[in-house]
C-alpha cells in the first residue's frame, strides 16, 4: 500500500510537470528591494510545476527541482545594498525619471553582453523552448527585446505602482485630472494648481524617461539580440501583461486596462519568512513594553546621517525606555558613542517577523513600498521620514489614513521624534485605523501569488494580444479626442458662420427689396 501511495504521488508530480510551462525570468537591476517580490513570483511559479530559468542578481532558495538560475548576475554591477549615504539620496529626489532612465536602465542593458548571456542569446533552449519571459518594468525596458528575439510573449513586472512610461506603455494611460503621478506625494484633485501640476509632470516625467531611454535602448537590442529588433517603443507595446504592486487601499480607484494586474503584497505570502529565529524570538517575546522598529530599508544607510542628528535620535529613543528600539545600522561602528541602553542595533533584520510580532508597536521607515506594504499587513503604525521616489507619496497616504505621522529627514530632532513617537505611541487610533486598512488589503478573491500565476498562465494558454488595449493603435491626439473636438468644434463655428451668412443675406435681401419697393411707389 506504502509503494503504492508514493507511486501515485510520483505520478502525480511527472503530470504536473508534463503540464507545466518553461519560463525565462529576466531581472537585471541588482536592488535587493525590487527582488523580494520577483523571487517570490518566480519561486511561486516554480512551486506551481512550471520550469523556471532566472536571470537574477539574487538566486531563490528552496525553490524546489523545477527552478534553474541559468545567469547568475551576482557580482557584475556594483553592489548598492546598504550603499546610499543621505547625501546621495539628496541627489536622487530631484531627477527621479532621468535616473532611472540611465543609471538603472540604459546601464544594465550591457549585461546583455556578457559570456553568460550571449551563449543564451545565440542558443536557446529547445527541448522544450521557452513559453514566456518575464522581466522588470522599471528602466531597463530593453531586456523585453527577448520576447522578439524568443517569439514569445513578454510579461513585464513591477516591484512599485505603475510609473507613468508603464502605464503608457499597455494603453492604460493614467487621467491627471484624477490619478496621482507615482513619483509626486500631495495631490489635491479639487485644486486647480495641483491638477495643472500633476499634469505637467506626468508628460514631463514621461517624455525625460522616453528622451533618455529610446536611442541607447534601441541599439543595445540591436547590437546584443537582434538587428531587426524594433525600436524599443514599439517592443514595450508589444508587452502582453503587466502585473503591478499596486493595491486600490492604499493608491486608491482607477480605471485600468484588462493587461495591467494588480499582485500587491506577493512577497508577503511566503510564511516562511516569518519564522524568527531562537535569538529574535527571545528577543522579542522579552519586550514587554513594547517596540520601535526604525530601518531606512536595503539601500539607506541611517549612519550616514549627520552626527548631530544621530545624537538627537539616540535622546529621543532613550526617553521611551522601557520600550526598546530595534535599528538597522550597516556598520555600527560608524555609530557616534552614546547608544542608548533601550537600542538594538543589527546589520540584518528579519522584517516580516519582526513586523508580525504583536509586541511591535511602531515601524519608523524612509516608506519603500516593500515595508509599507509589510506594515499595513502586520496592521503596525508608522513614523514615516520619507527620502526619494515614491515614498514621499506612500507616507503621505499612511499620514491621511490616520495610521502614521511624518517627519521631513532634513529635520530629525529630539523634539520632532519626540513628539512623533509620543503620538503614535500613545494614541489608539493609529493602530486601530492600521488594523482597519490590514483587513481591507487582505480581503481579496485570490492571494497575489495565484493571481499572479493565473494571468501568466492565461497569456501563454491564449496569446499575447488577447488582453491587449486597443489604446495602443490610437496616437496620443486620437486617445485624448483631440481630433472628434477639434471637428466638433470647427463644426459648431463652421454652422455658426454659415448661420449667420444665410441670416444676414436674408435680412439683406429682405431689407433691400423692401426700400426698392417703396423707391418704386
Amino acid at each position: 500500500m506504502k509503494v503504492c501511495f508514493i507511486l501515485l504521488c510520483t505520478l502525480a508530480y511527472c503530470a504536473t510537470l508534463l503540464d507545466g510551462y518553461r519560463i525565462l525570468g529576466i531581472f537585471p537591476y541588482n536592488g535587493k528591494s525590487h527582488n523580494v517580490m520577483f523571487s517570490a513570483l518566480m519561486k511561486g511559479l516554480a512551486k506551481r510545476g512550471h520550469q523556471v530559468d532566472d536571470i537574477t542578481h539574487f538566486p531563490v532558495k528552496d525553490a524546489g527541482k523545477t527552478y534553474n538560475v541559468v545567469v547568475n548576475l551576482n557580482g557584475t554591477l556594483k553592489s548598492v545594498v546598504n550603499s546610499f549615504t543621505i547625501d546621495y539620496v539628496k541627489l536622487l529626489d530631484h531627477d527621479v525619471a532621468r535616473m532611472i532612465a540611465d543609471d538603472y536602465g540604459n546601464a544594465f542593458c550591457k549585461l546583455m553582453d556578457l559570456p553568460e548571456m550571449q551563449k543564451l542569446i545565440k542558443n536557446p533552449p529547445n527541448n522544450p523552448p521557452y513559453d514566456v519571459v518575464i522581466t522588470e518594468a522599471f528602466g531597463s525596458h530593453c531586456f523585453m527585446g527577448f520576447g522578439h528575439l524568443l517569439n514569445v510573449p513578454v510579461i513585464a513586472v513591477s516591484s512599485s505602482v505603475e510609473y507613468p512610461w508603464v502605464s503608457q506603455l499597455i494603453g492604460s494611460d493614467d487621467n491627471p485630472a484624477y490619478v496621482c503621478n507615482a513619483l509626486s506625494s500631495d495631490f489635491d484633485k479639487s485644486s486647480f494648481f495641483d491638477r495643472l501640476w500633476n499634469t505637467v509632470s506626468y508628460h514631463q516625467t514621461v517624455h525625460t524617461f522616453h528622451k533618455t531611454s529610446e536611442k541607447f535602448q534601441t541599439d543595445a537590442m540591436r547590437k546584443y539580440l537582434k538587428t531587426d529588433t524594433p525600436n524599443i517603443r514599439q517592443v514595450e507595446r508589444s508587452v502582453a501583461l503587466t502585473l503591478v504592486n499596486r493595491h486600490p487601499v492604499l493608491y486608491g480607484a482607477k480605471p485600468i486596462a484588462p493587461s495591467l494586474v494588480e499582485v500587491s503584497g506577493l512577497h508577503i505570502e511566503q510564511s516562511e519568512l516569518r519564522i524568527l529565529t531562537p535569538k529574535w524570538k527571545k528577543y522579542l517575546d522579552e519586550s514587554s513594553d513594547g517596540v520601535a522598529y526604525f530601518t531606512f530599508g536595503s539601500l539607506v544607510l541611517i549612519e550616514s546621517l549627520p552626527e548631530k542628528t544621530i545624537l538627537d535620535v539616540y535622546k529621543s529613543f532613550a526617553k521611551i525606555t522601557p520600550i526598546r528600539v530595534i535599528m538597522k545600522i550597516a556598520d555600527k561602528r560608524k555609530l557616534p558613542p552614546g547608544l542608548p541602553k533601550n537600542v538594538y542595533t543589527s546589520a540584518w533584520i528579519p522584517q516580516q517577523a519582526v513586523l508580525s510580532h504583536p509586541n511591535v508597536k511602531v515601524f519608523i521607515t524612509h516608506g519603500g513600498l516593500m515595508g509599507i506594504q509589510e506594515t499595513l499587513y502586520f496592521a503596525v503604525p508608522i513614523i514615516g521620514i520619507p527620502l526619494f521616489g515614491d515614498q514621499h507619496r506612500n507616507v503621505a497616504i499612511f499620514v491621511e489614513k490616520n495610521m502614521g505621522v511624518k517627519i521631513n529627514f532634513d529635520n530629525i530632532t529630539t523634539e520632532s521624534l519626540d513628539e512623533a513617537l509620543n503620538e503614535v505611541l500613545k494614541n489608539p487610533k493609529y493602530k486601530k485605523n492600521a488594523k482597519i486598512y490590514s483587513n481591507l488589503f487582505k480581503d481579496r478573491p485570490m492571494n497575489a501569488t495565484d493571481t499572479a500565476s493565473f494571468w501568466i498562465e492565461y497569456i501563454i494558454r491564449n496569446g499575447p494580444n488577447v488582453l491587449r488595449s486597443p489604446a495602443l493603435e490610437l496616437e496620443w491626439w486620437q486617445l485624448h479626442l483631440l481630433d472628434v473636438y477639434g471637428f466638433i468644434l470647427a463644426s459648431i463655428v463652421l454652422t455658426t458662420i454659415l448661420l449667420y451668412c444665410i441670416l444676414k443675406y436674408s435680412l439683406d435681401k429682405l431689407l433691400y427689396g423692401t426700400s426698392e419697393k417703396h423707391k418704386k411707389e
